[in-house]
């Protein structure tokens, strides 16, 4: 069957394209009513609707913004697509969710992909690697969107100059450990995300900073990490309590990390927390729903979508948002005697 185009309608109305146009686009232009109608009646008749992608093609940029997540099944990225999907359809723009799955060279792909549809901006939910050919990759993505005048804002920190709405993730990693220094823990594990993950380094670097502050000494056998998954989580926190006897506490990188450690501590036969307390960032829907419910950081992903949105279509300069965080205080810490 034919693709019914807006010449086909023109030439069955007896009227030109850019009167067709006109009416399709209620532009205030003087057109008889009769024709006005002669033209509903022919575009009803034919069933023709405009080729969205080719007046994309036409215009300097579509209505289309794209989101590049790692994990769409992670509560953390989902949370952030729901405020994006939220924000933009009210705003009448159509969202893209791009799922790398965790693979840079897909998230790098994407950014060409976006780039090719002409959307109206980028939002990047995951945080930079440190790794060479990743950062040179996304520099050059990054030039060539800065220079045909796409917006990029980032949710995390990317180890480069960027638009943002986040959190600060060194105070993140700070502020959860100087709670858990406040209730008399001393002895302290670490569970971080990947190594070479900015998101980890800086809560990394919160972490020790707290101890330093303390007056605690830092121990790198206290720490290891993990892949912010569940799963990692679980895989880490058993290999941390293997070396380790006697941690009063963990502090976990993301809910994740802290949901998959705590299921690793009832099967070790920990109770938590009266045997070990643990602490994580993010403050995502499972966390309410564990055994018990737990402690942690509350970052709004919601709102934080939202504002990403508003910052591509909205804002004109450069943005820097750093939004607030707060302990939501569950069941997973215990005040120490001592």
């Amino acid at each position: 069957m034919k693709n019914i185009s807006i010449v086909d309608v023109a030439k069955q109305a007896g009227v030109s394209v850019t009167t067709v146009s006109r009416i399709m686009n209620n532009v205030d232009y003087p057109i008889a009513s009769a024709t006005r109608e002669k033209v509903l009646k022919v575009i009803d008749e034919l069933q023709y609707t405009p080729n969205k992608a080719a007046q994309g093609l036409r215009k300097k940029f579509s209505n289309i913004i794209g989101l590049i997540v790692r994990d769409i099944s992670d509560s953390y990225f989902g949370e952030i697509a729901n405020g994006v999907t939220d924000r933009a359809s009210e705003l009448g723009y159509l969202s893209f969710v791009c799922n790398t799955g965790r693979n840079p060279e897909d998230e790098l792909r994407y950014h060409e992909h976006l780039w090719q549809h002409r959307v109206k901006g980028i939002i990047l939910a995951g945080g930079g690697l440190d790794q060479i050919d990743y950062k040179k990759g996304l520099q050059t993505q990054l030039a060539r969107h800065e220079k045909s005048g796409l917006k990029v804002v980032s949710l995390a920190p990317q180890g480069i100059e960027i638009p943002f709405v986040m959190i600060n993730d060194f105070e993140a990693g700070k502020k959860v450990t100087e709670y858990l220094i406040e209730r008399g823990h001393r002895k302290i594990g670490f569970i971080g995300g990947p190594p070479k993950l900015f998101t980890s380094i800086d809560r990394l670097k919160g972490f020790k900073t707290a101890l330093d502050t303390a007056s605690i000494k830092y121990n790198k056998e206290y720490i290891t990490n993990s892949d912010f998954s569940q799963k990692g989580g679980y895989e880490a926190c058993k290999l941390l309590i293997s070396k380790i006897k006697d941690l009063t506490a963990i502090c976990c990188a993301n809910d994740n990390i802290a949901i998959g450690a705590m299921s690793a501590m009832r099967e070790l036969g920990f109770s938590i927390p009266k045997n070990i307390s643990i602490i994580s960032i993010g403050n995502i829907t499972e966390a309410r729903y564990t055994t018990p419910p737990l402690t942690t950081l509350s970052v709004s992903h919601y709102e934080m979508g939202q504002m990403a949105v508003d910052v591509i279509t909205q804002w004109k300069e450069k943005v820097e948002i750093t939004l607030s965080t707060s302990i939501f205080e569950r069941e997973s810490v215990r005040v120490l005697d001592y």
